[in-house]
């Protein structure tokens, strides 16, 4: 999937050498997840989930990384904060299922917290996926 690079260059460790990405599982499947590395460390966390429809970006970041302190775009479809973000794309219509997908993306140590960055990230993110039409067909 493609991201911004430039907001993630600004979250990466400023000294890293060698940055590598391992990815488990895919959204088309329910779950997936990738963790960046940079030097062997692990530095970002992507994971992404299809849900029952009905939940709020804001709750999870809040219920899953308790991060009260939080701002949202995108008419609430997004909220972040300087060290992670959640972003949901709600599969509506009579053509697709009823769900959303929400995106995950936590910023660990040695990453740099940056709040413009992790909101850059996720909105550039979410885009690339909207693109990618990810909502399954009804059955």
């Amino acid at each position: 999937m493609p991201v911004p690079t430039g907001a993630l260059a600004r979250l990466l460790p400023a000294s890293g050498k060698r940055l590598t990405a391992q990815q488990r599982g895919s959204s088309d499947d329910g779950a997936a997840l990738c963790d960046i590395r940079v030097d062997g460390d692990s530095v970002l966390i992507v994971s992404s989930e299809r849900i029952s429809m009905g939940d709020s970006a804001g709750h999870i970041l809040r219920s899953r990384l308790s991060i009260q302190q939080q701002k949202s775009a995108e008419g609430d479809s997004i909220a972040y904060a300087d060290r992670a973000a959640v972003s949901l794309v709600k599969c509506r219509g009579s053509d697709v299922q009823q769900e959303d997908i929400s995106t995950l993306v936590k910023i660990l140590e040695p990453a740099r917290r940056n709040e413009s960055a992790v909101k850059d990230l996720i909105t550039g993110y979410t885009a690339s996926l909207r693109k990618q039409h990810p909502c399954h067909a009804a059955s």
